[in-house]
C-alpha cells in the first residue's frame, strides 16, 4: 500500500522504494489535495497500471473533487496535485474496477489486514467540496483521509494531516473508532502541527503503553515544533518512542547518519551542523517491522532520521521500545 506519494529534489522516493524491494502496491491513495502529499504519486501510478495488464491495477483511492471548471481552475490545488488528481481519474476511467471514492467508515481489505477509512465526516467533506466547486478558499486539511490498519491485533494509525482545529477531525474520527489512542503506531497528523493533535489520541491506552510515534517534518513550514507544550513536545509529553525521519530543514541539511537527540537539543535544532550530511535515496526514513507471532516491532532508522531520547527532565521518558533501537546511533 502506497499512502501519498513523496518526492526531494529528483527523487520520487515512494517509486524508488518499490523499486528497491520489486514490489507492487495493492492500494494506493491520495489522502488530500496538497502538494507535499502528491508529489511523486504520479510515479507510482504509472508504475502500477500497465496497460496491457488493467486485471494487475491496484484500488485507487482519493476524495473526489469538484468536477466544475471553477474548482479545477481556481488556483487552490497546486499543479502537482491537479496531475496526481488527473492520473487517478485517468484509471478511474479505464478501468472503474481500481476506483475507491474513500467514504468515511469504509474498509478495504489488504491481504490479512483490514484499512478503514476515518475521515473525513461526510458534512465537512460535503461542505469542502462545495467551496472548491464555486472556487472559494477551503482548508484541504479537513478533508484529509486518515486510515486505520489492523492486522493479527496491530493497529496503525495513519494520521494523514488530518486536523482537530478547526472541525474537530479527530473528535469525530473517535465516533467511528473509540479505540483510538490505544494503537501500536501513530503516524503523527500533519508534521506534528499544534492544529492537528488532540491528547485522547496520543494518549495511550491499556493494551499498548508504549506506543511508536513518528513524525513526517515539513521544513516550510517548520514543523513540528519543539518548544514547551507544542507540537512534538506534545506528543512526547504523552509516552511511548517518537522518531522523525529528519529534522524540519532541507534535505540537504540532514545527517548522514542516524541520530538520537534530546527534545533539549531539537528546540535548538537550527544551531545543529553535520557532516556527512545525506547524499539520496535511501535516507530520511523509519522502517517499522511488525512480526506475524505477535512480538514486539521493530525500527530501522535511515540516515538523517531521529529518536527522541529522554533528558535530565524528563520530558521524553524512557519506555520499552528503546532497546529496539541502539543507544549509539
Amino acid at each position: 500500500m502506497v499512502v501519498d506519494g513523496c518526492s526531494a529534489a529528483t527523487t520520487d522516493y515512494a517509486a524508488a522504494v518499490l523499486s528497491h524491494y520489486h514490489a507492487r502496491p495493492r492500494i494506493v491513495i491520495l489522502t488530500h489535495p496538497h502538494d507535499d502529499h502528491s508529489g511523486g504519486l504520479v510515479s507510482v501510478i504509472e508504475a502500477a497500471t500497465p496497460h496491457d495488464r488493467k486485471e494487475t491495477w491496484p484500488r485507487i483511492g482519493m476524495l473526489v473533487p469538484p468536477e466544475s471548471d471553477v474548482g479545477r481552475s481556481a488556483g487552490f490545488i497546486g499543479c502537482v496535485t491537479a496531475e496526481a488528481i488527473a492520473a487517478i481519474e485517468s484509471r478511474w476511467s479505464e478501468s472503474p474496477a481500481c476506483r475507491w471514492d474513500m467514504n468515511i467508515g469504509d474498509l478495504e481489505p489488504l491481504g490479512g489486514a483490514m484499512l478503514r477509512v476515518l475521515s473525513p465526516r461526510a458534512d465537512v467533506r460535503a461542505e469542502a467540496l462545495r467551496r472548491w466547486q464555486m472556487g472559494q478558499r477551503f482548508n484541504a486539511n479537513v478533508i484529509s483521509t486518515a486510515l486505520l490498519l489492523t492486522w493479527r491485533g496491530r493497529r496503525l494509525l495513519l494520521g494523514s494531516d488530518l486536523v482537530e482545529r478547526p472541525a474537530s477531525g479527530w473528535s469525530h474520527a473517535l465516533v467511528v473508532d473509540p479505540q483510538l489512542g490505544d494503537d501500536d503506531l501513530l503516524k503523527v497528523p500533519h508534521h506534528g502541527s499544534d492544529e492537528a493533535l488532540l491528547d485522547d489520541i496520543l494518549r495511550p491506552g491499556a493494551r499498548v503503553p508504549d506506543p511508536l510515534r513518528l513524525f513526517t517534518p515539513y521544513s516550510p513550514k517548520r514543523l513540528p515544533s519543539f518548544a514547551a507544550g507544542k507540537g512534538a513536545h506534545r506528543v512526547v509529553s504523552h509516552g511511548g518512542t517518537s522518531y522523525l525521519t529528519g529534522l524540519p530543514r532541507r534535505h540537504a541539511m540532514q545527517s548522514g547518519r542516524a541520530e538520537a537527540r534530546t527534545l533539549t537539543a531539537l528546540r535548538a535544532h537550527d544551531t545543529i551542523t553535520f557532516d556527512a550530511t545525506t547524499t539520496g535515496f535511501p535516507d530520511c526514513y523509519v522502517l517499522v517491522s511488525v512480526p506475524p507471532d505477535g512480538g514486539p516491532p521493530t525500527v530501522e532508522q535511515g540516515p538523517g532520521s531521529l529518536r527522541v531520547v529522554p533528558d535530565a527532565s524528563g520530558a521524553a521518558p524512557r519506555t520499552a521500545w528503546d532497546h529496539l533501537v541502539s543507544d549509539e546511533l
